[in-house]
């Protein structure tokens, strides 16, 4: 019984470490490229669950886009390919003062392989990023990129 007692008291202890933790040393720019590198890797995976959690509700963007039909586009581009890579590089991510807004600039490079031995392709765009932080943590609210490529 003593051990278990220690078990539970020694877990206890690791998880009120972890939390503060997360609360003093992990900043918010931190968070967000976890965030954008779990989408990036969601999207390579075809985990559209996970996207569908990462991105607000009210998500829309200039493409006349909104939250479903972001979902719906992305997976019918990740259907049409075998393989997926998304590199992610240049990032600068900024963030609101009142730390409830942050934008990312990033460039993504993503190299595809199509369906049924199909050549290789490799695109690369800039991309601006807008995050909301939520209860549940920081999600997608809208995008801007100078050109959507789904085909």
């Amino acid at each position: 019984m003593k051990w278990l007692a220690r078990i539970v008291g020694a877990g206890l202890l690791v998880f009120a470490l972890w939390q503060l933790w997360q609360r003093v040393f992990v900043t918010d720019e931190m968070r967000i490229k976890r965030q954008i590198s779990a989408m990036a890797r969601a999207v390579e995976k075809g985990e559209i669950l996970k996207l569908y959690n990462a991105v607000a509700a009210n998500y829309a963007d200039n493409h006349g886009l909104d939250k479903t039909m972001l979902l719906a586009a992305i997976r019918g581009f990740r259907a049409q390919y075998e393989a997926l890579f998304i590199y992610i590089s240049d990032q600068k991510i900024e963030v609101a003062p009142d730390s409830e807004e942050a934008q990312a600039v990033i460039v993504a490079k993503v190299l595809s392989k199509t369906r049924g031995g199909g050549q290789t392709e490799l695109n690369a765009d800039r991309v601006r990023l807008f995050f909301r932080k939520t209860d549940y943590g920081w999600k997608l609210s809208r995008t801007e990129s100078p050109e959507l490529k789904f085909d």
